[in-house]
């Protein structure tokens, strides 16, 4: 459990550390001072000054900033505030620059040891996702597991197109199944009772068919290229779809999961092996590129929107209306992440 949670905030920091350093480098290149470089927010645990800039380390890991002379005083001619609006922008998109081209060098190594991939045809049930509340999640059915089989009353299922599993076990709703499972090289079974809801299927799962893919050096790096391609592409396509369900569907808003629902994944994912470590840090640091980019105040986009607005009609924003509209937008992500944060509690609690 502690080494599980050292590891874990290892990973998180490994991601912080990339998206702020993406911002950080940006600002020196293009002659911006920074006054501190922080992992997690205040109090500080330890820091260090290193030249003009305080390097630290803060009690509330989850995020990071970068100080930048100037980004609060619009009267400082040196100050980040007073720089062209060119160099603001890059400097904004610093942070999700870094974090994807951090996600295209995890999948060019991943590719080296097996980047899990579909394998084109579905061959097996392999869980790549566990709804909340669902008949799988409380059997304790993770990510990365393969269903062998399923029996009733000792009898086996048969099972003749795994394309058709929702449809065979919509016959034994309410009825208890032995389900087989292949975790790793371990070998178990596992008692549930499917059953409708939210329209998520009897088990409360999705599946594929996966397998590692490797590609030899350094042919990896292109096929990493291709993968960070695809991937980004598709999780735009989930946002998008999210969104246009969150407006429809408020309890959509469930299935969000803030940093313990992120660690429980992380957790499932290291038993599973390097492969699927990788592949995991690169999905979230793309979903961080997304995130981030989102055009909401107190965001790298929201910052960006008004920057590149700037850029475009060659007059500032005042800094009163920028900073109050920032400083509204970071109030509602501090709520937005408490209440995710007492979210993911609460289903612990209930489990």
């Amino acid at each position: 459990m502690i080494e599980n949670i050292i590891l874990f905030l290892v990973f998180l920091g490994i991601l912080i550390f990339v998206h702020e350093l993406g911002h950080f480098l940006f600002a020196k290149f293009l002659g911006v001072s920074v006054e501190e470089f922080g992992i997690g927010f205040p109090p500080r645990l330890i820091s260090k000054k290193i030249g003009e800039t305080v390097y630290s380390l803060n009690l509330i890991f989850f995020g990071g900033y970068v100080k930048l002379r100037g980004e609060d005083n619009p009267n400082d001619p040196q100050g980040f505030l007073s720089q062209p609006p060119y160099k603001k922008v890059l400097i904004t998109l610093g942070g999700v620059i870094f974090n994807l081209i951090f996600a295209y060098l995890l999948f060019s190594i991943g590719y080296l040891y097996g980047l899990p991939e579909f394998a084109g045809e579905i061959k097996n049930i392999t869980v790549i996702r566990v709804f909340p509340d669902s008949p799988a999640e409380k059997a304790g059915i993770k990510i990365g597991d393969i269903i062998l089989y399923f029996k009733y009353q000792d009898k086996l299922i048969e099972i003749k197109d795994f394309t058709k599993v929702r449809d065979v076990l919509k016959d034994y709703l309410g009825k208890e199944l032995t389900v087989g499972i292949l975790r790793g090289k371990e070998k178990f079974e596992v008692k549930l009772i499917p059953e409708m809801k939210d329209n998520v299927g009897p088990l409360g799962i999705a599946f594929s068919s996966l397998e590692l893919v490797k590609k030899p050096f350094p042919s990896n790096f292109y096929f990493g290229l291709v993968k960070t391609y695809e991937t980004t592409k598709n999780l735009i396509l989930a946002f998008k779809e999210f969104f246009v369900r969150l407006f429809k569907e408020v309890k959509i808003a469930k299935e969000v999961v803030g940093p313990l629902g992120i660690y429980d994944i992380y957790v499932q994912m290291k038993t599973l092996g390097i492969s699927y470590i990788l592949h995991f840090m690169a999905l979230i640091s793309l979903n961080l590129v997304l995130l981030n980019i989102l055009p909401f105040p107190a965001l790298d986009g929201g910052r960006f929107i008004v920057y590149l607005g700037e850029l475009i009609i060659q007059k500032r924003m005042p800094f009163r209306i920028e900073n109050a509209i920032n400083m509204v937008g970071l109030v509602i992500l501090l709520i937005l992440m408490i209440v995710i944060t007492i979210k993911d509690i609460y289903n612990k609690i209930q489990k």
